[in-house]
């Protein structure tokens, strides 16, 4: 995750800043992104396959410091099986599991060196070596970090106080010198891998002609080679009398069909590749309009300023410099504009009709662009839940009229609400773009960390937690939950029945009253936060002895999970992470799907029914499906 660092100065972003304009003269957009999670492993965001990660040709497993064990195997597996690219996979042999038997040796597998190749800095020599190669074994700590939590800028002064550096610059977590020495060694990879691409391509235009024939560049032939080998060796548990069963088949015995299909997912841990899949815009509205949402603001935007201090010192050689430096002369692009932002013209028509155009009629100004850029960079997207048409402040369509389960209708909850380390609603895709956690009271606003917890939380006053999963062909949905998350909130600290007794209340809900309790919500009713109480005690003292869990499917009762079954699932298959399979239903991977059939759209609710404890908190952060 970089921590202890600017997140600008991670392994992912430091080769994306040496990459980026290397791949730009080759006209390719280059995307980068470190989707590391501080303190726990990447089952979170495996078990969705690349829907929170994001497409990728390259993927790299680093994740040894705080996971080991067969849920790796799901992370090796998933690369391969989800999304549209099958990548060239990163990581320590120890980890590579049985994938390259697997894929009847065809899966693109490798593993990076380490830094004995370099010389260890001492006083002594430390000017005789290259600037990017001094001190990489960090025995100097004074050499080891460099961020700090602030540079001085015009258009912005933070009202708090911020300090020197950020927290977790620890010995055992990696400093600049090391990412910037591991993201290189991903782009000496890639170098190299061009160079052979680009002399492969001569050789074959010089012999066969021009253009150059699509065996040379398109690779979805191979992506299918690779995954049909894999899908043939998964059809069968026995062979030749030998179980063979992958560490992933282990790890998830009631659900080994995570291991053998593409996941999909959405959930609310940060960064995820795209607010297309928050776990937020499944959840339906209540009655009254309220859904749950994180409403804190970004105190700025753009770009942080490169701090002085990591400036590469005069005399020293700047890759950057070099990769960026061209002899193309620049675009005839007008860089002119207005001046007087207050009466900036209108610069930009549009003609309706099937011959829609735009049109720039004037110079743009400087308020003009920076309309534009907000608008195209900053903003995220407006997205609907998935089943139904949302409104703000209004009353959505009643359908929870057609939503019965004993005589009880199934009503999205008004009691349910967002929680998280950091509660600010901004941009952490794990890009060098991001504009992460930049939140009014943060003391090191140029940290970047993009990792952050987040989830929806309730009780058994909160009432029904609605949501709709899109497209469900294997017939699995699973939800990742947390059991020490809270002994009650101010949402619900004065109610005494579920939604306060306003279910069905049609009366729209004013966002404004958000305001008086969001601010401490994040702590529970005796006081203490919810993270010490996952070190103190285990889910047997969290769990009363009435605990219920209801699941209901498409508007009709699907189980009731009773304590003693629902704690069998909150032991953790990976460091925080515990998954319930919710809905399994094999018939529907048995189905005639036609060609091209995705699934179907499945509605799911749940509530906590607890009557000793009502305001005993849960809580919800991802949902995963095939």
């Amino acid at each position: 995750a970089g921590h202890g660092n600017h997140f600008q100065q991670n392994k992912a972003i430091t080769f994306h800043h040496l990459m980026e304009p290397v791949m730009d003269k080759l006209g390719v957009r280059l995307m980068s992104r470190n989707m590391g999670m501080g303190g726990v492993g990447t089952l979170q965001f495996s078990l969705a396959g690349k829907d929170l990660y994001g497409e990728a040709d390259l993927m790299e497993w680093d994740s040894a410091m705080t996971e080991k064990g067969d849920t790796v195997d799901l992370w090796m597996k998933q690369a391969i099986l989800s999304g549209e690219r099958v990548p060239v996979i990163l990581a320590p042999r120890g980890f590579h599991f049985n994938i390259v038997d697997e894929t009847n040796g065809t899966a693109m597998m490798a593993e990076l060196g380490d830094s004995a190749m370099i010389p260890e800095t001492t006083d002594e020599n430390a000017d005789q070596l290259t600037y990017a190669a001094r001190w990489l074994h960090e025995k100097n700590k004074d050499e080891k970090y460099n961020a700090i939590c602030w540079e001085p800028r015009s258009d912005f002064t933070p009202d708090q106080p911020q300090d020197g550096h950020p927290g977790s610059q620890v010995g055992w977590h990696p400093g600049f010198r090391q990412h910037q020495f591991q993201g290189r060694k991903v782009a000496l990879v890639l170098l190299k891998g061009l160079k052979d691409a680009l002399q492969l391509w001569e050789k074959a235009i010089s012999e066969d002609g021009f253009p150059l024939a699509e065996k040379y560049w398109h690779v979805g032939e191979t992506y299918e080679t690779i995954r049909e080998a894999f899908r043939t060796h998964i059809k069968s548990d026995i062979a030749n009398g030998k179980d063979v069963l992958s560490a992933c088949e282990r790890a998830f015995p009631e659900t080994p069909i995570v291991c053998r299909v593409s996941m999909h997912g959405y959930g609310m841990w940060e960064p995820h590749v795209s607010e297309n899949n928050n776990f937020l815009n499944l959840i339906h509205p209540a009655p009254n309009g309220y859904k749950p949402k994180f409403t804190k603001q970004n105190v700025y935007s753009g770009f942080d300023l490169l701090p002085y201090k990591q400036k590469i010192p005069d005399g020293e050689i700047d890759v950057h410099a070099i990769a960026i430096a061209t002899t193309f002369p620049p675009p005839e692009l007008n860089h002119e504009w207005e001046e007087n932002e207050e009466d900036a013209p209108t610069n930009v028509t549009s003609a309706e009709g099937a011959d829609r155009r735009m049109a720039v009629t004037e110079k743009p100004s400087r308020k003009w662009l920076r309309e534009a850029s907000e608008k195209a960079f900053r903003h995220k997207p407006k997205i609907q839940y998935v089943g139904a048409v949302e409104r703000v402040n209004e009353v959505p369509n009643k359908l929870h009229e057609t939503r019965k389960l004993d005589e009880e209708s199934i009503v999205p909850g008004r009691g349910w609400y967002t929680h998280g380390w950091k509660e600010v609603d901004s941009m952490c895709d794990g890009s060098p773009m991001a504009e992460c956690e930049r939140e009014a009271n943060s003391k090191c606003l140029m940290y970047g960390a993009n990792d952050n917890h987040k989830e929806v939380a309730g009780n058994s006053l909160s009432g029904w937690l609605v949501f709709t999963v899109p497209k469900v062909k294997e017939g699995v949905i699973l939800v990742r939950m947390e059991w020490w998350c809270g002994l009650g909130d101010a949402l619900t600290k004065d109610r005494t029945e579920v939604n306060n007794g306003m279910t069905l209340d049609e009366t729209p809900y004013n966002d404004t009253s958000r305001h008086l309790w969001m601010e401490d919500h994040h702590r529970f009713g005796d006081g203490t936060d919810y993270m010490p109480g996952r070190k103190l005690l285990g889910p047997d003292d969290r769990v009363p002895q009435d605990f219920k869990m209801d699941v209901a499917i498409n508007g009709k009762l699907h189980k009731t999970w009773e304590r003693e079954e629902w704690l069998k699932y909150a032991g953790e298959a990976s460091k925080n992470c515990a998954v319930w399979p919710i809905f399994v239903d094999e018939s529907m991977a048995m189905r005639d799907w036609k060609e091209g059939d995705e699934g179907e759209p499945v509605e799911v609710a749940i509530r906590f029914r607890i009557e000793s404890e009502p305001q005993r908190g849960y809580c919800i952060s991802h949902v995963y499906y095939a």
